[in-house]
């Protein structure tokens, strides 16, 4: 801040305007956050629906593009031993509800679908 006047008659006036700045602020945050969605909270898993392996139990979901860009990308599901595993973590519900999707399909090799 630049140098303050030495007077208290105009500081006082400084201090008034100050707070009535800070005031200002705080309205239009209230406004703001008023106006705001609420913040979206997920549940989380039960221990077994986490989405990790534990003890090779889990499985992964990797993200294959379309050719050339063209048209939707597919996936394809692994379990967490499968060598080509590859992607992010799913667990046993997420798996189930991924392989109802039409562009997802199970890895030929690890079979996690069984």
């Amino acid at each position: 801040m630049s140098e303050l006047p030495p007077d208290v008659e105009r500081l006082r006036v400084i201090r008034v305007y100050l707070e009535l700045q800070l005031a200002a602020v705080d309205a239009k945050i209230e406004q703001a956050a008023a106006a705001a969605p609420p913040a979206v909270t997920t549940p989380r898993p039960s221990r077994d629906e986490q989405s990790f392996a534990r003890g090779g139990r889990g499985w992964r979901l990797e993200s294959i593009p379309p050719p050339t860009g063209k048209g939707p990308g597919r996936g394809v599901i692994h379990r967490s031993d499968c060598p080509a595993a590859a992607g992010g973590w799913l667990s046993r519900k997420e798996r189930d509800v991924a392989l109802d999707q039409p562009e997802v399909t199970s890895c030929p090799k690890c079979r996690p679908d069984q």
